[in-house]
């Protein structure tokens, strides 16, 4: 077995075989690889021939004297990354081009069991201490951006996730300020069909409110939820409808920069 101290140096030389194999026309045989790197041939040819087996790489030109080039496998990692890129890409391009967001914290989480994880978020102009860090985890079902995409989710992918996660084993809420009696967050999750948007009226943070709209990508699936935040001002009602348009209208616009031509409800008709 391996020890520990070897895995780390043949790890670096397989993501260095790796961009070699990528930048030559002519796919390479293991000497090749060997030379172009300074490796020991045998070190080179085990390498190989495990990425191979693996799916890292795939032979050329048979067995014998045949070279290499990239593995089907390698393509099957980037179908999941390209996509998350592509969302963060236009995220952070849409809240750049929109300066009537420079007033709120907004944020973009996906979904992941029980939890939401917070994957881009840009604070507020003046400096509210309202942030979530990228990486940060919130129960999804206490969080406007969790109940945006769980609202939307077709009957069945709901039923399913609550079979999974219910609500008898829903964690504490994060305050005990906002409605966070399960049938209440359930009636807050089933609005997001009615009227586009979802709201953490400071269940996550005292003083804070959010409003958050799913975001849907080409196929149509929900991918995350998109929100914004801000201390929660003394009229409210007039405020709250204003905020869930422009979520709304947000998340439209990022959806449809992925590709997204589906029908909208709600505020988004």
């Amino acid at each position: 077995m391996m020890k520990d101290s070897e895995s780390v140096p043949a790890l670096r030389r397989a993501v260095k075989i790796l961009d070699l194999v990528s930048s030559q026309d002519t796919p390479p045989n293991a000497a090749t690889i060997a030379r172009l790197l300074d490796l020991p041939r045998s070190s080179a040819h085990g390498l190989v021939t495990v990425m191979a087996e693996l799916g890292l790489l795939e032979t050329v030109g048979g067995s014998g004297g045949g070279g290499f080039r990239l593995g089907s496998r390698l393509l099957d990692w980037a179908v999941q990354v390209s996509p998350r890129q592509d969302l963060l890409n236009a995220f952070h391009q849409l809240i750049g081009e929109r300066p009537e967001l420079g007033a709120y914290t907004v944020s973009l989480s996906t979904l992941e069991g029980e939890d939401v994880v917070y994957v881009a978020s840009r604070a507020n102009e003046k400096g509210f201490g309202i942030h979530y860090n990228v990486g940060l985890r919130l129960p999804a079902m206490y969080t406007a951006t969790g109940m945006a995409q769980l609202g939307a989710m077709e009957g069945t992918g709901l039923r399913k996730w609550l079979t999974l996660y219910p609500m008898s084993s829903w964690p504490t809420p994060p305050t005990t300020t906002g409605a966070s009696a399960p049938v209440v967050v359930m009636d807050e999750i089933a609005s997001v069909r009615r009227r586009g948007y979802a709201v953490d009226d400071e269940q996550v943070q005292v003083g804070v409110w959010c409003f958050a709209a799913p975001v849907h990508d080409l196929a149509g699936h929900v991918v995350a939820g998109l929100g914004i935040s801000q201390p929660k001002p003394k009229d409210t009602l007039k405020q709250a409808e204003a905020m869930g348009r422009l979520v709304v209208s947000i998340a439209q616009t990022l959806s449809g920069r992925l590709g997204y031509r589906g029908r909208w409800g709600a505020l988004g008709e």
